[in-house]
């Protein structure tokens, strides 16, 4: 009898572990990342080489390597976080996600005999040989808390982060439609604003060698760094205007901007004529939050901030310019390759972008466009990037939303390419 009860105890306290057990790997999250190569086109036509990451979790090869890389999304209720690298580039890299507990494992460079010199703060996913990548190293994040974060490349980061080895981690609270367990960071709209930057010197050199060090000329691109290219979003402006869907900030509600800097200089990224409300700095929810109109976003640094557009009616279209208040750009008299894109604040199914009339995509309104949209009218064409009027109430060029177009789009157009409208 006993022996009984000891033996149905024993069944018991198994079946809880492994219940237990079983529970835990529930709630725990798991990406597979592969660091790998990629191009991106300027909008001056200029090629750069990239290092980047894409989401191999379906599959091996089925991610596209993305500048920035894919966004982690995941509930604080998940016991941990999982990063399976595949390693394709021609040298080690780890991932590190600053703020967020990991097993620091550093790696140690012991060329001198000293091994004083840090690598890496973590194990690293080997360099591919002969572009075949060794085994998946796994990251474990422990302790999550809900929160924006970055995750990046932990092995020299001084070149890889630039390079473009760098993403957003977004962890969720229980509550639905906070940023935090607190209800004052509730809002109706979020958008991830993670801005960077692209020297090309120095991509074009590690991508060819692997490191930022020229020995033969004594350069070291790392310590010359100097950005032509500024990027929100992994593009720069004009592209940064041609992107569809554009971001979004409704009106009638409150929109969560995830604002992270993967970038090696400070910015000041802001939204023209409203103050934002900084919630949270570095996944740390505030106690007291600050209205500020342009915050400061160190290299390196997240910060949650609620744009309020509550007061503003919902059928009201409207945009809202977001860009760096330190004007970074590629030259004083040319916007190409400068931090500015748009905020669309427009109703369901109404596009009235203020880059409307640019026909050819150059991120410019000219005379090119006239002779475009005079084309199609004599045509009976439609291009949506013509359909201008009629305007709304607020003077932006909504359309009639169907073709074909007529002269009053074209002398919209006119207006915009000689500066008067």
């Amino acid at each position: 009898m006993r022996f009984d009860k000891i033996k149905q105890t024993s069944v018991v306290l198994v079946s809880l572990c492994l219940t237990m057990g079983l529970a835990s790997s529930a709630l725990a999250k798991t990406y597979t990342l592969r660091a790998d190569r990629t191009t991106l086109t300027m909008p001056d036509g200029t090629a750069v080489p990239v290092w980047g990451f894409a989401d191999d979790t379906a599959g091996p090869g089925t991610g596209v390597v993305t500048l920035p890389g894919p966004v982690l999304d995941l509930p604080a209720a998940d016991a941990n976080l999982t990063i399976n690298l595949v390693n394709m580039l021609p040298v080690p890299v780890s991932i590190n996600i600053p703020g967020l507990r990991v097993n620091p494992v550093p790696v140690r460079d012991n060329s001198d005999g000293k091994g004083l010199r840090v690598l890496s703060f973590s194990s690293q996913a080997p360099a591919a040989v002969n572009g075949v990548p060794g085994p998946p190293t796994s990251f474990v994040f422990t302790v999550l808390k809900p929160g924006t974060y970055l995750y990046q490349s932990g092995t020299n980061p001084a070149t890889q982060v630039p390079m473009g080895l760098y993403g957003a981690v977004i962890i969720r609270p229980a509550a639905a439609g906070q940023a935090y367990s607190d209800p004052a960071s509730a809002y109706g709209n979020e958008q991830v604003v993670l801005v960077s930057e692209i020297d090309p010197n120095l991509n074009v050199f590690v991508d060819t060698n692997g490191t930022a060090v020229d020995s033969v000329n004594q350069v070291n691109y790392s310590l010359t760094y100097a950005p032509k290219y500024f990027l929100l979003n992994g593009k720069t402006y004009p592209d940064t205007a041609m992107v569809t869907p554009q971001m979004k900030a409704p009106a009638g509600t409150k929109t969560l901007l995830r604002l992270l800097n993967a970038g090696v200089q400070n910015h000041m990224p802001g939204v023209a004529g409203r103050p934002l409300r900084v919630i949270a700095e570095d996944g740390n929810f505030l106690t007291y939050a600050r209205d500020e109109i342009i915050p400061v976003l160190s290299a390196g640094k997240t910060l949650d901030a609620l744009l309020d557009l509550t007061a503003v009616p919902p059928t009201e279209p409207n945009f809202f310019v977001l860009s760096d208040r330190r004007t970074n750009r590629a030259g004083t008299d040319n916007p190409l390759g400068s931090m500015v894109a748009f905020l669309e604040s427009f109703p369901v199914g109404v596009n009235c972008s203020p880059f409307k009339g640019d026909l050819n995509g150059d991120g410019q309104i000219t005379v090119v466009d006239v002779l475009l949209v005079l084309n199609l009218v004599v045509t009976n064409g439609y291009d949506p990037n013509g359909d201008v009027t009629p305007l709304s109430a607020t003077g932006l060029p909504c359309g009639k939303g169907a073709g074909p177009l007529t002269l009053s789009d074209a002398l919209s157009i006119l207006k915009k390419a000689m500066g008067i409208n």
